[in-house]
């Protein structure tokens, strides 16, 4: 009985099945669930286009929020280095155009999102207010590029100051610049992410909802299409729409591939892996884009599908990993920032990661060149404030005070060492024209009051120097230098006042020196005159007189005359060579014979030539060779080298003949211990050492002195003035002498000539 019931079942069945009407049901219900499949499909692929041109669109707004950063901090960099090199250039109007451009594509691009619209709308006005500051500092440049004045680098101190403080602010809009570029940058990657979210699962869920309903219907269609051969034709249609909505798809997944990679971060998408206990211990890579070739330099192939702490086990102590973990069980968005070290290069990296379906994303950005600017920005205003604290303590310590003058309604700015001169304190209160006329002294009025007259009419003010009372009763003489300029269509005139004070104080002392001096001078020119006739000729007749008492009979004079004769004979020789030798060295300083280029040997030749007498009875030997030639006046450098030779010659042993080497070396001044002022690189050193008695040490340097004598009358004769007059003739020619001896070990003359 029951295979009979089962026989009847099969029965009904093959008769349902052999029905027309069961296949035209199933033909129809076939081709809805096609038409369904399409009509599904094509919604699908749309939504896939629009995800994609969302994608595209984020992609856009992020980089032309970076470019319209990079524009901000570019504008901040061509402040500072036109601030440090006093470079003239029109980059600022050229990134400022580039600027605005950025603006207008922002403001089309954010149209649909009115948080960004505010924020665009707040990057308007800091660009605005750059460029208020911007035009200020130009026509502060503007003041400072004047060159007419002995002003200008005083001027520069204070507009230096001026200048630094736009700079300050031009940073502070600059680095709100950044909050806000920071805050946009994180809703476009919160943006990207959900976006590729919904792409994903679209991706996903599209192709295969759609071969599940198209596998269904095809299995249908194909049982219809055995059994009704007209729908051969419909088939072929649906099979094709299929093949257009695969390709699409397909388009679409290839598109949005293209976005990824034309972007300069880093996206990545991670699945975690889970331990026994379910706890995530790393995270697998299931997609990167190319940009991580260039950021790390490891393969993106060798990358998707691998474990992120493998390749990058730097994650666990910086902790990003930890962030990452948080993301996936909390679902919140994460930040951070680290220092990386790939192929030896280090790299700030920030990374924004949020989750997503079935794992996390991560936007990894690049930092580093704005680590690097930031740094460099912080280094520039490090060395700004130092300049700046420099130029003022450079106006204190100068005396020097700036300002600038407004001529249209008396106006002033002035800086913190203006004050001091006044004997205030800086800002104790506002400058204008009466005001800072109550300090002027009540004779200089008038010539304070040309000054503005002055600057309207002729274009540029001229120096003004004129006496001001300070608070503290005290008058100061002040010199005014301004020059006259344009800001903003106004008349203004900038410039320095310096406390001249103590130079005019100076300038009286040595005006009253100079008088003194004069007299001094004409007293001299007297004593000159006496000495060169009214003295010389008493001695004249003496030594006459004593010729002609020789002559009469000397020899008839009883021994004592003849001894007091012979003392009074001595000397009148002796004051005679004594007032000869004292108009020499007065006269040194008179004489302006040019420089001649000489030959030191041949002068030492000349000089043996003309003692050779004294060399003979003395027995002295002189040696020298390849002396060189030196720029002097010929008869005062013969001067210099007879007297030397004669002295070393005078001061002899009287056992051991006189023997005198003169020698030279060309040396660096770097290399010469004296000290003297040395205007030349290289100097001539000149020795003449001796055999004679020597002197001590310590009256090395009294020697020079006139009248300077280590010996009495008696030993040796001599006026005390020769050596004088050798030092004398040395700093005529920009030289220096010094001696060197020890008593019974001779002596040693070093001379040092500059080399011409």
């Amino acid at each position: 009985m029951k295979s009979l019931f089962s026989s009847k079942i099969m029965m009904k069945l093959k008769s349902l099945i052999g029905s027309a009407k069961t296949y035209i049901i199933l033909l129809v219900l076939a081709i809805a669930l096609l038409l369904y499949t399409v009509s599904v499909g094509y919604k699908q692929v749309n939504r896939l286009h629009k995800t994609g041109d969302l994608v595209s669109h984020t992609l856009e707004v992020q980089r032309t929020i970076v470019e319209l950063s990079s524009k901000f901090l570019e504008v901040e960099a061509i402040q500072l280095k036109k601030l440090f090199k006093a470079e003239e250039s029109n980059l600022s109007a050229i990134v400022f155009t580039e600027m605005g451009q950025s603006l207008d594509r922002l403001n089309t691009l954010t149209a649909d999102n009115d948080a960004q619209q505010e924020r665009v709308k707040a990057l308007q006005l800091l660009r605005d207010r750059i460029k208020v500051e911007i035009d200020t500092t130009t026509i502060v440049d503007a003041i400072g590029s004047q060159d007419s004045l002995e002003v200008k680098d005083s001027i520069l101190i204070h507009l230096a100051g001026l200048r630094y403080k736009r700079n300050e602010r031009i940073s502070k809009i600059v680095a709100e610049s950044q909050v806000i570029k920071d805050r946009m940058l994180s809703e476009e990657n919160y943006l990207m992410v959900a976006r590729k979210e919904e792409y994903t699962s679209q991706s996903f869920l599209t192709p295969m909802s759609s071969l599940l309903v198209a596998l269904t219907a095809l299995g249908i269609f194909l049982i219809g299409f055995i059994s009704i051969y007209k729908q051969k034709g419909l088939l072929q249609e649906v099979n094709s729409q299929v093949f257009v909505q695969n390709k699409k798809l397909q388009e679409t997944e290839e598109f949005l591939k293209g976005v990824y990679k034309s972007s300069n971060n880093v996206i990545s998408h991670f699945e975690p892996i889970f331990d026994k206990e379910n706890n995530i211990i790393d995270f697998q890579f299931r997609y990167t884009s190319n940009a991580i070739e260039k950021v790390t330099g490891s393969e993106q192939d060798d990358i998707i599908g691998g474990s992120l702490l493998e390749m990058y086990p730097m994650v666990l102590e910086n902790g990003l990993f930890a962030l990452m973990k948080e993301c996936y069980v909390s679902g919140n968005t994460q930040e951070h920032e680290s220092v990386y070290t790939f192929e030896g290069e280090k790299k700030y990296i920030f990374n924004t990661i949020v989750k997503s379906a079935n794992g996390i994303t991560n936007t990894a950005w690049d930092t580093s060149k704005i680590k690097k600017a930031e740094e460099e920005l912080k280094k520039l205003n490090e060395d700004l404030s130092l300049q700046n604290t420099i130029f003022k303590e450079a106006e204190n310590v100068a005396g020097v005070g700036s300002f600038i003058w407004y001529l249209d309604d008396g106006t002033a700015t002035v800086s913190d060492n203006f004050y001091r001169i006044l004997g205030v304190e800086p800002n104790s209160f506002e400058v204008t024209f009466s005001s800072y006329k109550e300090f002027v002294h009540p004779d200089d009025i008038a010539i304070f009051e040309s000054i503005g007259a002055n600057v309207e009419e002729k274009g540029a003010s001229t120096v003004f120097a004129y006496r001001v009372f300070t608070k503290t009763k005290g008058v100061k003489h002040l010199d005014l230098k301004g020059k006259y300029v344009e800001i903003d269509n106004r008349p203004v005139s900038v410039g320095i006042v310096q406390d001249i004070t103590s130079r005019v104080e100076k300038d009286r002392a040595l005006i009253d020196s100079y008088e003194k001096l004069k007299i001094s001078n004409e007293e001299l020119e007297s004593f000159n005159r006496v000495a060169s006739h009214d003295l010389q000729e008493p001695l004249r007749k003496i030594q006459m007189f004593i010729s002609r008492i020789e002559d009469d009979g000397e020899k008839n004079m009883p021994a004592s005359i003849q001894n007091y004769f012979g003392k009074i004979k001595d000397g009148t020789f002796r004051m005679r060579e004594l007032i000869q030798n004292l108009l020499s060295y007065s006269r040194i300083d008179k004489v302006n014979s040019k420089f001649e280029n000489i030959s030191l040997g041949e002068i030492i030749g000349k000089i043996e030539d003309e003692l050779s007498q004294l060399i003979k009875d003395t027995d002295t030997s002189i040696s020298y060779e390849n002396l060189p030639d030196i720029q002097g006046i010929p008869f005062k450098i013969e001067q210099l080298c007879t007297n030397l030779i004669s002295n070393s010659i005078k001061y002899c042993k009287s056992d051991v003949s006189p023997k005198i080497i003169i020698s030279s070396k060309k040396i660096r001044n770097s290399e010469i211990v004296e000290n003297f002022s040395k205007t030349t690189e290289y100097y001539y050193k000149i020795s003449f050492v001796d055999n004679g008695i020597g002197f001590e040490p310590e009256f090395a340097s009294n020697i020079f002195e006139v009248f300077q004598r280590l010996h009495s009358k008696t030993e040796y004769s001599g006026t005390g003035i020769g050596l004088s007059i050798c030092k004398k003739i040395v700093e005529k020619h920009n030289g220096y002498i010094h001696a060197i001896g020890k008593k019974d070990e001779g002596s040693t003359f070093v001379i040092y000539l500059p080399v011409n």
